[in-house]
């Protein structure tokens, strides 16, 4: 056997420890929430020491965010295929935000348990900065979303106009999630997607009275010269 090959042997071994140990945790926290679940715990369902743990990630709050970042990487692969598959931006907006609730609905574990992140992270700069970059990529997406729906609308924003809607979409999101958890059944799956429509139906009315004014013509010269 090679040195060469030896060394993948361990890289090999490493990321399965690290996968087993990812998949542990995922579970914990589902059935514990994050505040509750022990770095102890993750070891024992995986069925490693503490070492192993420590070997691969510092904190329990580093093991939450390697999973949040598996996490916003399947979601935005899944957002980008459905955009893709859209054909106008309200097809693209309602399919996306039909497709949260959708999630919320289906994994109702997930959103407590991303309050509880979120509120540890705010209190923990290092896992501020960390949460704050995956979440500022999933936010991305809709940014995105919302230049490429100017775009198609002839539209050019001014500057930071795209972010800030992005943020809007991604902000109307997380508080349509916050007030599904509370009451289920009183928030449709519908409404976000309404919401959305509404968003951009007036951001491209907006645009056709823009393009409907006729631009002002500068006053015509006056005869005459003045008195010296």
């Amino acid at each position: 056997m090679t040195r060469h090959s030896r060394r993948l042997s361990r890289e090999q071994k490493k990321a399965q420890t690290r996968q087993r140990l990812l998949r542990a945790a995922e579970e914990v926290f589902a059935e514990r929430g994050f505040f509750a679940a022990s770095v102890e715990e993750v070891a024992e369902r995986a069925g490693f020491s503490m070492g192993a743990v420590y070997s691969n990630f510092e904190s329990k709050g580093d093991l939450f965010v390697a999973l949040f970042e598996e996490h916003i990487a399947v979601q935005v692969h899944d957002y980008l295929e459905l955009f893709e598959a859209a054909g106008t931006l309200e097809q693209q907006a309602r399919g996306g935000a039909d497709r949260w609730m959708r999630y919320l609905r289906e994994h109702p574990d997930y959103y407590p348990l991303f309050l509880e992140f979120a509120a540890y992270a705010a209190r923990e700069p290092r896992m501020r900065e960390a949460f704050a970059a995956r979440q500022g990529a999933f936010r991305g997406l809709f940014t995105s979303m919302v230049e490429r729906g100017a775009s198609d609308l002839g539209i050019e924003p001014p500057p930071g106009a795209t972010d800030q809607l992005g943020m809007l979409v991604s902000a109307l999101g997380n508080g349509l999630a916050l007030e599904k958890l509370a009451d289920p059944e009183g928030v449709p799956d519908e409404l976000f997607g309404s919401l959305l429509a509404v968003i951009f139906q007036a951001l491209a009315d907006s645009s056709r009275a823009s393009d409907a004014i006729e631009p002002a013509q500068p006053p015509a010269p006056t005869g005459g010269g003045g008195r010296s």
